[in-house]
């Protein structure tokens, strides 16, 4: 009799591993079409936005000027010289002309706002949430235009692209528990408990962002921040800008940052399911 039980709790069990691993390959398949597919979408999600941030340079000259330090001459001169390098910079990478070098340089330009610009206005302004909000989301597409200059051929941009991400996802995520009674209203109200909603999701990119340090749970992370920043874009920030009488840039800020994302999660090293190993796939960087 114990030996019959003994055969059909076995069987029960071998029947439930099989399931698992059933389950589990189709989350993995699901898993790298999504990441096949977003990779390719990704050189479109960062170009397409840079490129009309760079219009908006022109058409918004005068606000675009005073966003400058004073302490740099020529801030008009600058805003238009500046307006017109994103363009060129996503014209090149959508027509693929010098792809490699319109990305490194505009994650280059992208980096020296960062430096010029925002750590200026922070010094100035240091308890303004929207000021933090803008270095650290600046710095996160610096990381992800030199992601995509990575995928095009550039060793050097990978380097620094994940410690970029990593950082500016972790200040992203802190910023919802320090600046609570900012980005808590900002929430839906449709989406019950909404503080909750708000640390939950500043959770999220904090350990997305350390993810992303460490190359073993790089590829899962940079996945998972994809998903949870264009999931984001859907649900809040493109409803916001679709109410709003005038443009709101954080719902094209979305698309280049979970462009980049996704990029990083393709180029992430992998030899089997769930181990990541050192450095990135070669295999999967284009050549110009």
């Amino acid at each position: 009799m114990r030996t019959i039980e003994n055969a059909g709790s076995s069987g029960i069990e071998r029947r439930s591993e099989i399931a698992s691993s059933w389950a589990n390959a189709k989350i993995q398949n699901l898993r790298e079409a999504l990441i096949e597919w977003g990779s390719e979408a990704a050189p479109f999600f960062i170009a397409i936005p840079m490129g009309i941030f760079g219009v908006q340079h022109f058409i918004y000259l005068d606000f675009v000027a005073h966003f400058i330090p004073e302490w740099i001459p020529w801030r008009g001169v600058w805003a238009c010289f500046t307006g017109a390098a994103l363009i060129a910079a996503a014209s090149g990478i959508i027509l693929k002309l010098w792809g490699r070098w319109a990305a490194t340089l505009l994650g280059i330009m992208i980096f020296l706002w960062v430096v010029l610009l925002h750590t200026s206005r922070i010094a100035a302004q240091p308890a303004e949430f929207a000021e933090w909000r803008g270095i650290f989301q600046a710095l996160a597409m610096s990381g992800c235009a030199f992601v995509l200059a990575g995928n095009a051929g550039s060793a050097r941009s990978l380097k620094a692209a994940p410690f970029f991400i990593g950082i500016a996802m972790m200040g992203l995520g802190l910023e919802h528990f320090i600046f609570a009674k900012v980005t808590a209203p900002q929430l839906p109200v449709w989406i019950p408990g909404t503080e909750l909603g708000n640390y939950l999701a500043g959770a999220l990119l904090i350990a997305c962002g350390a993810g992303i340090f460490w190359t073993r749970t790089r590829r899962n992370s940079a996945f998972l921040l994809a998903i949870l920043v264009f999931s984001s874009m859907a649900v809040f920030h493109l409803p916001v800008a679709l109410r709003s009488s005038r443009f709101e840039s954080d719902w094209t800020k979305t698309f280049v940052i979970s462009g980049g994302a996704i990029l990083l999660a393709k180029l992430s090293k992998k030899t089997k399911p769930g181990v990541e190993t050192p450095g990135f796939d070669k295999s999967s960087v284009l050549r110009d």
